[in-house]
């Protein structure tokens, strides 16, 4: 299976790169695309030597010529997994805006099934909002949810949202 991988600014992000080797493993063909903020806890340079593919982040999409980026990693993915999923992206997703690499990819995914792994603190997780815009990416996306775990969180709160671990995720994607 074709897996695009997109990564969010949450702290398990740096967990990525073990999961992408992981994928692989299995023998699924996987390429990453990250936000700009999700930079501060996960390389990009890791995720491309991981993946064996580049991975691409916001600057490929304005600085790319040949075609255009977001539209050529919807239609090549058999599934968009967002992993960690912020609040903030899934605001975005929720209220179709499509002001990076990440949401306008998603936009273009048509019926190709997106995986949503959410992680942010309890406080985010339990907002009333969470599940409202849970609710909305289910209306308009072929969509799978990959519940958080309850944990200590980096903020040192205690409670759910935490990453779901590497095997649920990896189950979930086959």
């Amino acid at each position: 299976m074709k897996i695009l991988i997109a990564v969010t600014s949450s702290i398990s992000a740096y967990r990525i790169p073990n999961l992408v080797s992981q994928l692989k493993k299995q023998g699924h063909d996987v390429i990453t695309m990250v936000s700009e903020a999700s930079k501060a806890f996960v390389s990009p340079q890791a995720l491309a030597v991981m993946s064996q593919h580049k991975c691409y982040q916001d600057s490929d999409e304005w600085s790319n010529n040949d075609d255009v980026l977001h539209i050529k990693l919807a239609k090549w993915c058999d599934a968009c997994l967002v992993a960690p999923l912020t609040a903030n992206t899934l605001a975005k997703i929720a209220n179709g805006i499509c002001d990076n690499l990440i949401t306008s990819t998603i936009r273009a995914l048509g019926e190709t099934k997106l995986v949503l792994a959410p992680a942010m603190n309890t406080r985010m997780w339990d907002n009333r909002l969470t599940k409202h815009h849970l609710d909305l990416v289910a209306q308009y996306y072929n969509t799978a949810i990959i519940d958080p775990v309850e944990k200590v969180l980096a903020d040192g709160d205690e409670g759910m949202g935490g990453l779901a671990n590497d095997e649920t995720i990896l189950d979930a994607m086959k």
